[in-house]
């Protein structure tokens, strides 16, 4: 036999100090993963399966608009929740904008000849 004995290897290398934690926080990182996975899964689901509520519908409401005597609607513009009423009494026009989700007038535009 020699002096210049080496070691023998077995292949295996002490475990480092802070190895065992880390290994245990990827392990819980990775089921906290799993779990939350499961649990999107499981909302999207119920959220497809659950029925929505039906809505009720809208109730109807009566707006009145003050006109003079012999006036007559001309026109009626509907945009969105406001509605626009053209009203023609003799020379003079004016418009009238309802809200109609409110159901009330909202303002009066009198129209005008220029001169006067």
């Amino acid at each position: 036999m020699t002096d210049n004995q080496q070691p023998v290897e077995t292949g295996e290398t002490p475990p480092q100090p802070g190895l065992r934690f880390l290994e245990m926080t990827v392990y819980i990182m990775g089921g906290l993963l799993v779990i939350m996975l499961v649990v999107l899964l499981g909302g999207i689901a119920w959220k497809a399966t659950r029925g929505k509520a039906p809505e009720e519908p809208p109730k109807a409401s009566l707006v009145e608009i003050a006109t003079p005597a012999g006036a007559t609607v001309s026109g009626v513009t509907l945009d969105g929740n406001l509605m626009a009423v053209h009203v023609v009494s003799g020379a003079s026009h004016e418009v009238v904008v309802v809200d109609t989700k409110k159901g009330a007038v909202i303002s009066r535009v009198r129209l005008k000849p220029e001169g006067q």
